[in-house]
């Protein structure tokens, strides 16, 4: 496979660099309007296309070659300034006409120089006290996880507590109250024993009087006939008769209210907004030179950079201001 394959020589490892045209190695030209490196023999048909102006610099000094955006009035043109009243990088011919001929215009490089400082200030603030911040509040949150659940468990065992106290004083209820049924039920058959004994006694008088009474009609004997005496008077008074109202459990509808009132209850849980603060940030801001941490930057020259005007442009809103 390696054989049937032809390695592109502008993706070698070895020679990387080449002309955009007709791939000649290490190109000594570059355009920074068209971002193409160009050999000798193609930098001349280059800047016949007319469509817009070329800078064509040595390699070298790519870098340091501003990146002019297009204008979008005039689109052969590279907008070189910037109006103040309308936010937005111009050309030169636009300046002149009627929608930027009042504005205050000014060197786009200039204004770039101090939007590169407007946003070293935002790379400072960010790096050296936004993202510790956050990081400080983002290694709160495992301590505040752990005394969640330390705290949910101790809940759980307190409830759990309270649970056990209520159910040993409803089991003491009920063994109460089985134990006064059970006592009432003895104190009852007590007395229903003893009224069937003196019942049963006096059955057994009234059984025997029957048979003397017997005997007494089949004899003659005189002697015993007056000796008689009856006994249906003292026999005939009834013993009282008991009308019984057996115990009966009366139970109280349960409010669920009263009882979690009388369990216990939970406080809410509250969340009280804390505002962070970063002391006297513009001032740290202003005076720091020491190094970010995860966000270390090489300080430049704006003279040694590449600045890309394209996408200043880009990073402007709909009415024209920069963000900064």
């Amino acid at each position: 496979q390696q054989g049937s394959q032809t390695m592109d020589p502008r993706n070698s490892a070895q020679d990387v660099i080449r002309c955009d045209l007709c791939e000649t190695p290490v190109p000594p030209l570059y355009c920074a309007t068209c971002h193409i490196n160009l050999c000798k023999v193609c930098v001349g048909e280059h800047l016949l296309d007319e469509s817009k102006l070329h800078i064509v610099v040595p390699f070298k000094h790519r870098q340091s070659t501003p990146s002019y955006p297009k204008c979008q009035e005039h689109t052969t043109k590279l907008c070189e300034l910037h109006c103040e009243q309308c936010g937005i990088p111009v050309c030169v011919q636009c300046v002149s006409s009627k929608k930027h001929k009042a504005h205050d215009v000014e060197d786009i490089l200039s204004y770039l120089e101090g939007r590169k400082k407007a946003l070293q200030a935002d790379l400072e603030e960010l790096g050296k006290f936004l993202y510790p911040k956050y990081q400080e509040i983002a290694s709160s949150f495992p301590a505040q996880r752990a005394d969640l659940q330390r705290n949910t468990e101790e809940l759980i065992s307190a409830v759990n507590k309270r649970g056990d106290d209520w159910h040993r004083e409803i089991d003491n209820i009920i063994r109460k109250l089985k134990s006064d049924i059970k006592e009432t039920e003895s104190e009852h058959l007590a007395f229903l024993k003893k009224q069937e004994d003196e019942i049963n006694q006096t059955i057994l008088e009234i059984t025997h009087n029957i048979g003397e009474l017997k005997k007494l009609l089949d004899s003659n004997d005189i002697y015993l006939l007056s000796t008689y005496k009856s006994k249906n008077a003292e026999l005939g008074k009834l013993p009282t008769k008991f009308i019984f109202t057996l115990p009966c459990f009366s139970s109280q509808r349960i409010d669920t209210e009263q009882l979690l009132r009388q369990f216990g209850s939970l406080t809410a849980l509250s969340r009280s907004p804390e505002c962070i603060l970063l002391d006297d940030l513009d001032q740290k801001i202003a005076h720091s030179t020491a190094n970010v941490g995860l966000f270390d930057y090489e300080e430049k020259n704006m003279g040694d950079c590449s600045i890309d005007l394209d996408l200043f442009k880009r990073c402007s809103n709909e009415e024209g201001e920069y963000y900064s």
